[in-house]
């Protein structure tokens, strides 16, 4: 059957806004104020009106008043046409896209709004197998051969691409950008920043798992129950901000892959101040001690076990002044003038030897011990690849292998390794990396 998308005609529709001028319009859309003039038929081009529509020229196969949408999980130009019932080359055009399959997420696109009484294309996705041709395809998926070149390349091409995606027509939901295989995908925050907590969500629609990587982790996908698989990925506080890679693949029980795709994320900066310089003693910032330590502590913290002990927000692990620190997380440290050329990993609260400790939720004693830099240590697994740490402590209370609930004092404030005075240092790992702990106190994850 053939596939259609009702569109109204006349070309991609902009709305004037206050300021605006036909110049600045023309240089927006590569298009040039003659064009614009003529298409709408303007004799005055200072006379433009806030809240006028303008008809822009010289996208054939885009309809409609343009509206901003934010890119998500594995959109590309294709599967926005198809949704809105667009020229897939003159979207791309209209957005100045250089590559059509790598829109970044959170973008802001231009795509032409559904006028009043039209209908966004209902279908699903599915995926071309390899060694299937036009007609293997169109009589599996009760399509046109015909229909499927126009949907794949205008018609341009008589062949199928292994991996690609077709339209099929049925049931009661708009096209979206997932093959049937997945409900639905999600990354959150957008964009995230250094140092942030990444969570990434896949719904699937049978059984299966999920498979990733983002910015050399691989991601921890857990069943978090009714077909969601969640994934909880910390951002290194010192990443450059730019676009990385997050890589997702769909995968069956068996292991083999259903679906896959790659696609940009933005980091942003954390905005993160400078501490002052710190004098310390000169063993725990000799590399002799601080390379293998910390080789240590990123193998404790690399297991993923699936069993999520905690519900809701941390608690903090110190009642005493929870609303002012010494330093805060991120914050660019230089440690006996060697230059600023680390970070600070955690959070510090105030307090003097003896101060307890507390278990900010439930969870699994894997270390407590003493080591050079961070002094007497205690590490907590909560499941699902998050850490807390707790360093410099003067005492231990509790010992590897204890399960601890929330509000257990599991050890005492105290001064040893690399300190300026006593205090307690939390922190808060998640895939390995260090993250800002207030975010876990401040709200609930995943």
């Amino acid at each position: 059957m053939p596939i259609t998308a009702q569109a109204q005609q006349g070309g991609p529709i902009y709305i004037v806004q206050a300021g605006d001028t036909l110049s600045a319009i023309a240089r927006t859309f590569g298009s040039t104020v003659d064009a614009i003039m003529a298409a709408n038929g303007i004799s005055d081009p200072g006379g433009l009106q806030p809240g006028q529509q303008l008809t822009i020229p010289g996208f054939e196969g885009v309809n409609g008043v343009l509206q901003t949408q934010d890119i998500g999980l594995a959109d590309t130009v294709q599967t926005l046409a198809w949704r809105f019932g667009a020229n897939a080359d003159s979207l791309a055009r209209l957005n100045r896209v250089i590559n059509p399959n790598r829109l970044y997420i959170g973008e802001s696109f231009l795509l032409p709004e559904l006028a009043e009484g039209e209908q966004a294309l209902q279908a699903s996705l599915e995926q071309v197998e390899p060694g299937q041709g036009l007609l293997e395809k169109s009589v599996g998926s009760n399509l046109n051969p015909w229909d499927i070149a126009r949907l794949t390349s205008g018609g341009s091409r008589l062949w199928l691409v292994p991996g690609e995606l077709l339209p099929v027509p049925g049931g009661d939901a708009a096209i979206g950008s997932l093959p049937a295989p997945v409900a639905s995908a999600s990354i959150k925050p957008v964009p995230a920043e250094q140092g942030s907590t990444a969570v990434i969500e896949v719904a699937l629609n049978s059984d299966g798992g999920v498979q990733g990587t983002f910015v050399g982790h691989d991601l921890n996908f857990m069943d978090a129950g009714d077909g969601l698989r969640t994934a909880l990925q910390g951002i290194n506080a010192l990443l450059d901000p730019g676009l990385y890679d997050l890589d997702i693949q769909v995968v069956e029980p068996d292991g083999q892959m259903v679906f896959g795709f790659t696609q940009p994320f933005p980091v942003r900066s954390g905005g993160y101040g400078f501490d002052p310089v710190l004098f310390v003693p000169e063993e725990t910032i000799g590399t002799e001690n601080t390379v293998p330590e910390d080789e240590e502590i990123a193998q404790l913290v690399a297991p993923a076990t699936t069993d999520k002990r905690w519900q809701g927000e941390f608690e903090f692990p110190s009642t005493y002044f929870t609303d002012s620190f010494p330093s805060v997380f991120g914050t660019r440290r230089n440690y006996n003038n060697t230059g600023y050329n680390a970070y600070h990993t955690g959070l510090d609260f105030y307090g003097g030897v003896g101060v307890e400790i507390q278990a900010p939720a439930p969870g699994k004693v894997v270390f407590s011990g003493p080591l050079t830099v961070r002094g007497n240590t205690t590490i907590l697994d909560h499941g699902w690849g998050v850490y807390t740490l707790y360093f410099h402590q003067s005492e231990f209370l509790v010992s590897e292998g204890e399960e601890v609930d929330t509000g257990e004092v599991i050890g005492l404030v105290g001064g040893t390794g690399r300190v300026t005075g006593p205090h307690l240092h939390w922190e808060v790992r998640v895939g390995g990396e260090p993250v800002q702990p207030l975010d876990w106190v401040e709200r609930s994850y995943p």
